[in-house]
């Protein structure tokens, strides 16, 4: 399925928009004043790895269903429903259950301001990336990444870059390190040589 860029999406966004607006028009959307009751919700990094995570499946799955047949408003509420599943949460930091709790408070919890998302990201001309989509929906639509609070994915990726980039640096500076020392060897050497033979040179003139 080719997602649809017709007035159909823009009509959809329209209502869905009117559906979010109260008494005088006053607009609702956004963050939510109550979480979800649970206690991981009361953690910051792991209420921002939780939306970090429905959000990168669901645009998966998206990606995927890009050439099946049904609209995009029905492949959105499919993706999103079958996001939640220990097989999809297997990947992230903490373990599948706990990644279970988050994704299926987020997902029932923000499910239009989700849905409004998506339908944004996807009726663009040009679709941006999935990290786009996180930073719009995760930072600014759904209170789960403040500033400063990184999703515990990405903090672990960023700790391995870093920590393979140290080891990269220590073996330079090993090898660095090793050829020096090969070089003042075979210097000492050289000079060990050359003093050695002009040993014998004055020894032979000497005879002589």
């Amino acid at each position: 399925m080719e997602f649809p860029r017709t007035t159909l999406v823009l009509t959809t966004l329209a209502v869905v928009g009117l559906l979010h607006q109260g008494v005088g028009g006053t607009k609702e959307m956004g963050p939510k004043p109550k979480l979800p009751d649970d206690t991981l919700f009361k953690d910051p990094a792991a209420f921002c790895e939780g939306c970090y995570a429905l959000i990168h499946e669901a645009n998966k799955l998206l990606t995927k269903w890009q050439k099946e047949k049904g609209s995009l408003e029905e492949h959105i509420d499919a993706a999103l429903l079958a996001t939640c599943s220990t097989d999809r949460l297997r990947s992230y930091v903490l373990s599948p259950p706990k990644m279970m709790r988050l994704c299926s408070g987020i997902r029932a919890h923000y499910e239009d301001d989700l849905g409004m998302a998506f339908l944004k990201h996807y009726s663009k001309k040009e679709i941006p990336s999935a990290d786009k989509l996180f930073q719009d929906t995760c930072q600014r639509v759904i209170p789960a990444c403040p500033r400063g609070v990184q999703p515990m994915t990405v903090a672990r990726k960023e700790k391995m870059k870093n920590e393979e980039a140290e080891k990269n640096k220590d073996k330079e500076e090993n090898k660095d390190g090793k050829k020096a020392k090969q070089e003042e060897k075979e210097k000492k050497k050289k000079t060990k040589t050359k003093t050695k033979d002009a040993s014998k040179k004055k020894n032979k003139k000497d005879e002589l």
